[in-house]
């Protein structure tokens, strides 16, 4: 399977996403707000493929290093924000570092379990489910950990769940942890979604508007991050009904093609990085708070959760009956 494009070149930040195309118009991915602006300003192809080729052959080597990021915003505001994670890795292992993501959650597990990042950034069920099924290794955590929180419209001053009963409950990322959870403190609240009440997707802020403001979604699912994410007159009119659940953050995980000593190397960098100067940019933009050990307390608060993802993703567990799990053999 082809990695996608990634740019190291030092002089200037560098991304990539799924279908980047030089003068291409940003477009929203169908399963996410804000998955996949693509890139406007055109890099040059050429060091491009010949950074994403040097990568796949021995990341951590000669070749670029890649970190993967979950596209959970657009891709110009990754792109801003982890500008100094890349400048901090390359001067840390003295050679070229690019940042990926891709269009939605689906496509980045994939690529993710097909072994393309040498390094990855992502929601704690997927990694989870990397971990168990691929062998990646959590080697960081993202503080603090991910608030879910049920919104309404300032207008809807109805704060009982019962007014979804045959009506929707709009997200943006189906798969995602958080629209995982917040279904489930509504099915101990008496509401199953599919049969009470209907998951819709708000694939951006306009179609989330909409849907709030017509009436057929009286409440939406999202993670504060997102919530904040959302564009001030949005956000303006948008109220949080409750916080039904505080995840695990972000994890930070290696490639299981990586050496360990290599994946040691990674490990201590990345736990270094927020008191530098880079770490402390990166905290300014980011509005996480730190960087810490993962600790198997984390790891267990996801398992009950490995299935339904997978059943998201379209993939089973390995050695299940169906369809097979996308992961390569390591390289």
């Amino acid at each position: 399977m082809p990695r996608p494009d990634v740019h190291p070149t030092p002089s200037q930040p560098s991304t990539s996403v799924d279908a980047w195309r030089p003068g291409s118009v940003p477009r929203r991915s169908a399963l996410h707000a804000a998955a996949a602006a693509l890139l406007t300003a055109g890099l040059a192809g050429a060091a491009g493929r010949a950074g994403a080729q040097a990568s796949a052959g021995r990341a951590g080597a000669t070749g670029a290093l890649t970190i993967g990021v979950l596209p959970n915003v657009s891709a110009r505001i990754l792109l801003t924000t982890y500008q100094p994670m890349r400048e901090y890795f390359e001067a840390a292992l003295a050679q070229p570092v690019g940042i990926a993501t891709a269009a939605d959650f689906p496509t980045f597990s994939r690529r993710t379990l097909a072994g393309e990042y040498d390094l990855v950034v992502i929601a704690p069920n997927l990694g989870r489910v990397a971990e168990v099924d691929a062998g990646w290794q959590p080697l960081a955590i993202y503080e603090p950990g991910i608030p879910a929180v049920m919104v309404a419209l300032k207008s809807n001053p109805n704060d009982d769940p019962a007014q979804l009963r045959g009506r929707s409950l709009a997200m943006a990322n189906p798969q995602s942890l958080v629209a995982l959870v917040g279904q489930d403190w509504l099915r101990d609240r008496g509401l199953r979604g599919g049969q009470d009440f209907r998951p819709v997707l708000a694939a951006n802020d306009d179609s989330l508007g909409v849907l709030l403001r017509s009436g057929d979604a009286p409440w939406a699912v999202m993670s504060m991050g997102e919530f904040n994410a959302k564009s001030p007159a949005l956000r303006e009119t948008l109220r949080i009904v409750s916080v039904v659940a505080r995840l695990p953050g972000f994890l930070v995980m290696g490639n299981p093609r990586l050496s360990p000593a290599l994946r040691e190397r990674l490990q201590s960098l990345i736990l270094a990085f927020p008191p530098t100067e880079p770490g402390r940019r990166f905290l300014g933009q980011s509005g996480f708070t730190g960087i810490r050990p993962v600790s198997q307390a984390d790891l267990q608060f996801l398992d009950p959760y490995l299935e339904v993802t997978r059943r998201g993703l379209g993939l089973t567990a390995p050695g299940a009956a169906g369809p097979a799990t996308a992961v390569s053999p390591p390289r």
